[in-house]
């Protein structure tokens, strides 16, 4: 990672994008978004109170899938935990709020590896400079950890690494409850009830907006489908949107999306996307640590173990920690939230 070896701002280093515009706990940043085009992203800084000068490392915290546009760090510092929790022993941290939550004016898409990577690095590449311009004395370590879309996210900016190296690199992650391949298994046979319909639907919604697939009128029955751009506009969380939609599988999903998927050709633009947004064959820089419960009932912990044997496969080096109880929330993975910064320390030096 790039370390300013002189205070002053005229020495720093320039961004190769994301450049801070806006200075305080909430920052705004210019980044790419997914057609390549220039738009503004938003993130929260965690700098910690310090009697030293020492240098810290630098965490990128990735926080899960939100839907309320304002559910974010930068406007409720709490849902930056991991920034939080950095902090709390000594690390800088930055928590990105992805690509159109936030300030950010543009659809969010939660599983977008090339845009939603770049844009991760782009605001740390953004931190070095604002650290550097504002005495922050960051050392050479770079860390990343993220939780369910954020581990995917997380993953993304590993990608991105590879595909456009910057003057830093990814030392040490670990990914909680995160998931990689998107595609639908053949043959997915889908419940009656579907306890929590605003997460199945949203990363479909999500996805024909950017892509415009034209997709939803295949796959959401009336009258869902006629509500779905007001459902999903960023004001409400999925309490919410839960109660505006059905769980009734059959009155919300069509025939065809329930029982033709595998064989008919207008899913074909859609399912094609799922294989290009899907973690099949990624490098990993430094050593990746994930962490999964085996009573994740959102994401299966296979997602992980998949993952972990790909990687190690290819000679890279990952390790698996399963763990035997936790659901899917924040607060079941807080104490692997401890024990991973705790792993990141034999990586914490100057």
């Amino acid at each position: 990672m790039l370390a300013c070896e002189d205070e002053s701002s005229e020495n720093c280093p320039t961004p190769t994008s994301g450049a801070f515009t806006k200075v305080q706990l909430a920052v705004e940043y210019e980044t790419l978004g997914p057609k390549g085009e220039e738009i503004i992203a938003s993130g929260a800084v965690y700098i910690p109170v310090k009697e030293d000068n020492e240098p810290m490392s630098l965490i990128s915290g990735q926080h899960g899938l939100t839907i309320k546009k304002y559910d974010v760090p930068s406007v409720i510092p709490s849902y930056g935990y991991f920034g939080f929790f950095g902090a709390a022993i000594g690390y800088a941290a930055i928590q990105p709020d992805y690509v159109g939550l936030g300030t950010s004016d543009y659809p969010f898409y939660p599983f977008g590896q090339k845009a939603n990577g770049r844009a991760l690095v782009d605001m740390a590449d953004g931190m070095m400079t604002y650290a550097c311009e504002n005495d922050i004395n960051l050392n050479d370590n770079f860390f990343v950890m993220g939780y369910s879309d954020g581990g995917y996210n997380s993953i993304a900016m590993h990608q991105e690494m590879t595909n456009n190296p910057r003057s830093f690199d990814i030392d040490a992650s670990v990914v909680f409850a995160g998931f990689f391949n998107l595609e639908r298994p053949a043959g997915l046979q889908f419940p009656d009830e579907i306890p929590n319909p605003a997460w199945t639907v949203f990363p479909i919604y999500a996805m024909d907006q950017v892509h415009n697939l034209g997709l939803m009128d295949k796959v959401i029955r009336s009258p869902y489908l006629e509500k779905l751009s007001n459902t999903f506009s960023g004001q409400y969380d999925q309490v919410a949107i839960n109660s505006r939609l059905t769980t009734v599988t059959q009155d919300l999903f069509t025939s065809a999306f329930i029982n033709d998927y595998d064989t008919s050709s207008i899913f074909d633009a859609y399912k094609q996307q799922l294989k290009d947004q899907s973690f099949k064959d990624v490098t990993i820089s430094g050593d990746l640590l994930l962490i999964h419960s085996k009573e994740d009932e959102v994401v299966p912990y296979s997602e992980s173990v998949n993952l972990h044997d790909a990687l190690q496969a290819n000679g890279q080096k990952v390790e698996l920690q399963l763990l035997e109880t936790g659901s899917h929330s924040p607060v079941d993975y807080a104490p692997g939230i401890i024990s991973a910064l705790d792993w990141l320390k034999q990586y914490d030096q100057d």
